[in-house]
This record gives C-alpha cells, structure tokens and sequence, in this order.
C-alpha cells in the first residue's frame, strides 16, 4: 500500500511538472521549484508544495498562476494517465528553504561568535 502512494507521489509531481511547462508567466519573476506532493488518504485530494525563489510579489503572482491553472492541469492528467480518479489540486507554499536558509545564517553567526569568544581568551596562553 504504501508503495503504492510513493510511486503516485513520484508519479503526480513528474506529471505536474510537465504540465507546468506549458503555463504561462511562470519563471518570468523569481524562480518556482515543486519541492513535494502529499496524497491524502483517500487519494482524492493533493497537494503540491512549491517555493519561490524571489520577493514576496513574485511568491504572491505564482501562487495566483498556479491557482489559475489548477483546471488545466487537472484535464492534463486525466489526457496523460490511466488513474480512475485525478485528485483535486491544492498548491501550498513550502517554507523549508528559507527556514533552512534562515538557520543556516544563525549558525554562520553562533559560529563566529565562538570564533570571537576563543581568540578573547587565548591572549593570556
């Protein structure tokens, strides 16, 4: 069973992918990633989790193109595969790159910190 919903999950997010490319406006500000999908546990519902690399207009104008083309992406999945049932799209915005971004800088600062700590306390050696 659980095979199964991974191989899905890998399979919804090449397929959705695909279908981005032919989405307009897309990339045009700042630069959009499909980082996961998650199926829910009647397979009915999915969502796709994307981040943005750019200001926060950019992240706002790619989650109204993604919305848009929901529909459109919908009737490519049911042309391109043979599922009984294409679940409904969600987009969520995935925070994990900045959050890990965010973290990398605090421990780039505890770092030289530490640095600055130490070379303080080797001048009575």
């Amino acid at each position: 069973m659980f095979k199964r919903i991974d191989r899905l999950r890998e399979l919804f997010l090449r397929e959705v992918s695909l279908a981005l490319k032919d989405v307009g406006g897309l990339n045009t500000h700042g630069i959009l990633t499909l980082t996961g999908v998650e199926l829910s546990s009647d397979g009915k519902t999915m969502s796709v989790y994307f981040s943005v690399f750019g200001s926060e207009s950019d992240k706002a104008r790619s989650q109204a193109i993604l919305t848009a083309s929901i529909h459109y992406i919908r009737q490519t999945l049911k042309k391109r595969l043979r599922l009984k049932v294409i679940p409904a799209i969600v987009f969520k915005y995935d925070t994990t790159p900045e959050d890990a971004a965010r973290l990398e800088n605090l421990f780039a600062k505890i770092k030289s910190e530490n640095k600055d700590e130490n070379n303080g306390h080797r001048t009575g050696t």
